[in-house]
């Protein structure tokens, strides 16, 4: 059934109910940050005040006219945007409660923490649901500009490491200079694009590229449109070569701000990069060079990021490599897809992943700020031993890790498992590729398994015991539940994923 567009009016603005919330909850939350000082109140109001916004999308999804389009088609609420909407806000509470002791020692006002990751994820669902280019555009710099900042917010050294505030000024600046100049071959990519096909919504774009044009499918303006898309894109979800921002970044930046990046920017990224390629019909138009080029970013990306990974003496940089690696495995998925665009099953594999991704990659940087904030320390060596001084910090910890790793029979194993299936069945190359990525996989379990060893057998540099606080262990807990339920439960899971997938290609 194809969607009605709703005349542009007044009654536009309950679609962005939402947004609205979203975007009154950070305002109330840097209200509260001058007028009070108790910041466990400003964390509470972050969390639950999310309530709100997932109420209303679950309003939105149960309205008789689902899906919703408005403001001339250019924004739409349907199942592919309400799937990464919830994925958003389960990031926002995840990272206010895994960082929020490390923000109460560390950072001067949590307000403005929570408040400009709020702003952030405003952007990233305003990402979701665009269906026009200059709409994509500008929710990206909203989306971007918080993180900047964020990178940047580390005005105290932490115990045992006197350049942490340094490395986060040199991060904030480094992100800024990358993210400015991604963001212009992004906009470049989409000047050419509405230079071929005369327009920047989605819809039209894909009318006008099934029609043809001067130049046809093989245009190389097309091509070099498509590549600076990806590339801006490919910046976001830190693929290789656009991946040299997330090293230095993810261990400069205070570690909250590295967990938010792990998570929002790259599903943020995902979200967009699926839309706009899919909806816009990019992929139904492109040439095999483009399959190609894609092809060899997902093969680049995860194993760089599992092969330089092994070598990594911080935990973070550890961590941003395994992100990279990861962003690799999902690329399976859109390789799959742009080999055959009408590929539904490629699209929900890639959702699916994503979601796994975002519960498992909070438990574990929810682990690493809880060591963090016991030790002072961030590097590998550390964390030996640390079976003996926090059991429960420990399992979560390796649950997590082994989640990542695909070990089966965990959701991070399922999840991979569906994506190498989906790229294995459209046959031609996509085999050789998956092969690949199985062989990154084994490598994978190298530094994760570095860790366990690390944490359950060597002995420990001291025989105290560390405190967690209440806050980080219950987003740890939140989110070994979360895997397990989505390991027991992973056929819903999918279904969720597979309606996405079929909103978005109708």
């Amino acid at each position: 059934m194809s969607p009605t567009l709703i005349p542009l009016s007044s009654n536009d603005m309950w679609i962005l109910s939402p947004e609205i919330a979203m975007t009154a909850l950070a305002l109330l939350v840097l209200s509260l940050d001058f007028l009070i000082k108790r910041r466990e109140i400003i964390a509470f109001v972050s969390v639950f005040g999310l309530a709100v916004p997932a109420g209303l999308l679950a309003w939105i999804e149960s309205t008789p006219n689902h899906p919703v389009y408005g403001f001339y088609g250019m924004y739409t609420i349907d199942n592919y945007a309400i799937f990464f909407d919830f994925l958003f806000l389960l990031i926002g509470a995840g990272v206010v409660m895994a960082s929020y002791d490390f923000v109460q020692r560390y950072m001067r006002s949590s307000g403005e923490f929570y408040a400009l990751l709020l702003f952030s994820l405003l952007g990233a669902m305003l990402m979701a649901s665009s269906r026009e280019l200059i709409t994509v555009y500008i929710s990206l710099e909203l989306t971007s500009f918080p993180l900047y900042v964020m990178a940047g917010m580390l005005r105290k050294d932490i115990p045992n490491d006197n350049a942490s505030s340094v490395r986060s000024t040199e991060a904030s600046l480094k992100y800024v200079l990358l993210g400015a100049m991604s963001s212009a071959v992004l906009l470049y990519g989409m000047a050419l694009l509405y230079g071929i096909t005369g327009s920047t919504d989605l819809g039209e774009i894909a009318v006008a590229l099934q029609r043809g044009f001067s130049g046809g499918p093989n245009s190389i303006v097309l091509l070099v449109a498509d590549t600076f898309i990806f590339a801006g894109f490919g910046f976001k979800i830190s693929a290789v070569p656009f991946h040299m921002w997330a090293p230095d970044i993810y261990q400069g930046a205070p570690t909250p701000g590295t967990l938010f990046f792990s998570v929002a920017s790259k599903a943020a990224g995902f979200a967009a990069l699926i839309r706009v390629f899919a909806a816009g019909g990019l992929l139904n138009a492109g040439s095999f060079y483009l399959w190609g080029f894609i092809a060899i970013a997902a093969v680049a990306t995860m194993t760089l990021g599992n092969i330089v990974a092994i070598a990594q003496s911080d935990i973070k940089r550890m961590m941003a490599y395994s992100s990279i690696a990861q962003a690799g495995y999902i690329l399976v998925g859109f390789t799959a897809v742009a080999y055959q665009p009408s590929n539904q099953t490629g699209i929900s594999g890639m959702l699916v992943f994503l979601a796994v991704y975002v519960i498992t990659n909070i438990g574990a940087f929810a682990g690493i700020i809880a060591f963090a904030n016991a030790t002072g320390s961030e590097q590998l060596r550390d964390f030996d031993g640390l079976f003996r001084r926090s059991p429960a910090l420990a399992f979560g910890m390796i649950l997590c890790l082994m989640s990542l790793a695909g070990i089966p029979p965990l959701a991070g194993a399922l999840s991979k498992i569906y994506i190498f299936v989906t790229a294995w069945q459209e046959g031609g190359l996509l085999p050789w590729i998956v092969i690949i990525a199985l062989i990154n996989s084994v490598i994978s379990i190298a530094y994760y398994i570095g860790v366990a060893y690390r944490i359950f057998v060597k002995n420990p540099p001291r025989e105290d015991r560390l405190r967690v606080s209440a806050a980080i262990s219950f987003a740890l807990a939140v989110s070994v539940a979360g895997i397990i339920a989505a390991t027991i439960f992973f056929q819903p899971l999918l279904n969720f994923g597979v309606s996405g997938a079929q909103a978005l290609l109708k």
